[in-house]
């Protein structure tokens, strides 16, 4: 189907929509603050939005203070992608930031004392590079996910980035058959236009149906249309990332 009539079918039966995840300049994504929510109000039919940067909510809490004084339609939820021990994991609806480096168990368990959700992030991706002094994408794997099944909120299966078709198969088909709990989708976004290439419906329209639909189990995680402009430029974004963990892993970084 196609997405135009996708977005139809969402807007008749009263869906909302919502990304679970996206980057900002805070931490490795390339776009401000300010252009992301005009991005959104502008160039998307989004109600929600999570701003998920990398070990911080700074620029998350701007954008919510930004939404609420200049009245724009669709609201921010406070987010962060928490870089723990294990992979990451992103803290949906909260309220002061959790350090990373502690364990996926304890990141959880700080997640929930927020009262907010916890999403396993990409789960069963594993950066083959690595390089201490730079951001990579980790999930955090079949063992976690089923040691803790009965204490996270979601798991993302659908995560745009493009080279992710695989790991998000493996991720619907273990909640499908061993977690059985909500499912999210979300872009992943480090560009502008790569924001609702994957995203999230529920029945309501703002973050507390949200929130209340995650608790339920009644979410559907949907991809977006790529298109081959985007995808390149999406491409050329991330080719010095990979060149600089190709290069340090290879002959390491000098101290």
């Amino acid at each position: 189907m196609k997405k135009q009539g996708l977005k139809k079918i969402e807007s008749y039966i009263g869906l909302g929509k919502v990304d679970t995840h996206m980057h900002s300049n805070y931490s490795d994504g390339k776009p401000t603050i300010e252009e992301i929510l005009d991005y959104v109000e502008n160039k998307t039919d989004l109600d929600l939005i999570a701003i998920t940067d990398h070990d911080t909510i700074e620029g998350a809490v701007l954008a919510e203070k930004i939404v609420a004084e200049k009245k724009y339609r669709f609201e921010v939820i406070v987010g962060e992608e928490i870089s723990t021990t294990d992979g990451h994991i992103i803290g949906l609806f909260l309220t002061e930031k959790i350090p990373g480096g502690k364990s996926c168990e304890e990141t959880v368990n700080l997640i929930k004392k927020q009262e907010g959700l916890a999403i396993a992030s990409h789960p069963f991706q594993h950066t083959k590079f690595s390089d201490e002094y730079m951001i990579t994408m980790d999930g955090i794997g079949t063992k976690n996910l089923f040691d803790l099944r009965f204490s996270l909120d979601g798991v993302e299966i659908v995560n745009a980035t493009p080279t992710l078709a695989d790991e998000n198969i493996a991720a619907t088909a273990f909640n499908r058959m061993v977690l059985r709990i909500a499912e999210t989708g979300g872009s992943d976004a480090h560009i502008l236009e790569a924001i609702s290439m994957g995203y999230t419906v529920f029945e309501g329209k703002n973050a507390e149906d949200f929130k209340q639909a995650i608790k339920n189990h009644q979410t559907q995680a949907i991809y977006g249309r790529w298109s081959i402009l985007v995808l390149f430029k999406y491409l050329f974004f991330f080719i010095p990332l990979g060149l600089r963990l190709l290069w340090n892993s290879a002959f390491g970084r000098k101290k």
